[in-house]
């Protein structure tokens, strides 16, 4: 999801999968990384998971913002639990329900600067599924809200093709195997 901080919670989205998007459309990707002009603000912070775990992330994330077609000045994510994204969603979306990532853009305009939770819970249950780590699963979610960012949008599946090929570019740019795999209709 990517919300403005100071937006008003968006109960009315018809999106099952980014409930309360407000990126519309798709932006070229940029093929070849940025130069780095000036240091980026990368906080990564989780009462949930190994400091190693956080450097670890901190620094895939780190390499792929070279790789955005959008310059970054600011990013701080949060790893949550279920309870903490309900509270999360519910307070924004007004959907007591958990889901992947929500996206906070402070910036919608010039460089990024941005605020992202992810949730831990979810990307254990993804990863088991689809049988790869849960910190390539919180990477693609990271991933996914930075795109929401850069103008990608996944409401159609036609823009979700485009956003998820996306994703898959970014990681390979930084030495990754593509993450994402679709999920099967909910009975």
């Amino acid at each position: 999801m990517n919300t403005p901080c100071t937006a008003q919670p968006n109960p009315g989205c018809d999106d099952r999968d980014e409930l309360g998007s407000s990126t519309e459309g798709d932006v070229p990707p940029e093929r070849t990384p940025r130069p780095a002009s000036d240091p980026v603000d990368l906080t990564l912070s989780s009462t949930l998971i190994s400091d190693e775990r956080i450097a670890a992330l901190r620094s895939q994330v780190h390499a792929v913002l070279a790789h955005l077609p959008r310059p970054v000045t600011r990013v701080g994510i949060s790893v949550m639990d279920d309870a903490s994204m309900i509270e999360l969603h519910s307070k924004w979306h007004n959907l007591s329900t958990t889901t992947d990532v929500i996206t906070f853009e402070t910036s919608t305009e010039g460089p990024l600067e941005v605020d992202i939770a992810v949730c831990l819970d979810e990307a254990i249950r993804a990863a088991t599924e689809h049988k790869h780590s849960e910190d390539a699963e919180l990477l693609l979610y990271i991933v996914h809200g930075l795109l929401h960012c850069c103008g990608f949008d996944d409401h159609d599946d036609a823009a979700s093709a485009r956003m998820h090929t996306e994703e898959d570019r970014l990681l390979a740019a930084i030495g990754h195997d593509a993450v994402y795999a679709p999920r099967r209709p909910r009975q």
